[in-house]
């Protein structure tokens, strides 16, 4: 029998002050959360921004990307301000992201709607 561990927490690490966890399982009591369709109509499921959690982390000035790792596929890199302004949907019909979770990450435009970042594992700011 072979099991397979799905990640359910998210590291921002890289050029920023402090390293953080973010574990969208509890995003459900989350008092900033909305439904994506308000954002991105088409679209399903409860979403948060990420630009805040980025905030908090406290970026170096000089960094000018996040790398989005994944655990399977390829990273994608973002500009700060597309990060920033980034949507982490983390519930469709009320439940857990499994597949691809604990988070698919939307941009703000809608224009990676078919597509979101999923299995992210690790945002690393960097300075490209």
């Amino acid at each position: 029998m072979m099991v397979i561990f799905m990640n359910s927490v998210i590291l921002v690490t890289g050029k920023v002050k402090f390293r953080i966890t973010l574990d969208p399982s509890i995003w459900i009591i989350d008092d900033r959360k909305f439904p994506l369709s308000d954002r991105i109509p088409g679209t399903e499921g409860l979403a948060v921004e990420l630009g805040p959690f980025l905030t908090n982390a406290e970026p170096d000035p000089a960094a000018t990307h996040v790398i989005c790792h994944r655990s399977q596929g390829k990273p994608v890199t973002l500009t700060m301000e597309e990060a920033h302004s980034a949507l982490m949907c983390f519930a469709k019909e009320n439940k857990p992201i499994r597949e691809g979770g604990p988070a698919l990450l939307y941009l703000a435009d809608g224009s990676n709607k078919e597509q979101p970042v999923d299995f992210l594992t690790q945002l690393e700011v960097v300075a490209l």
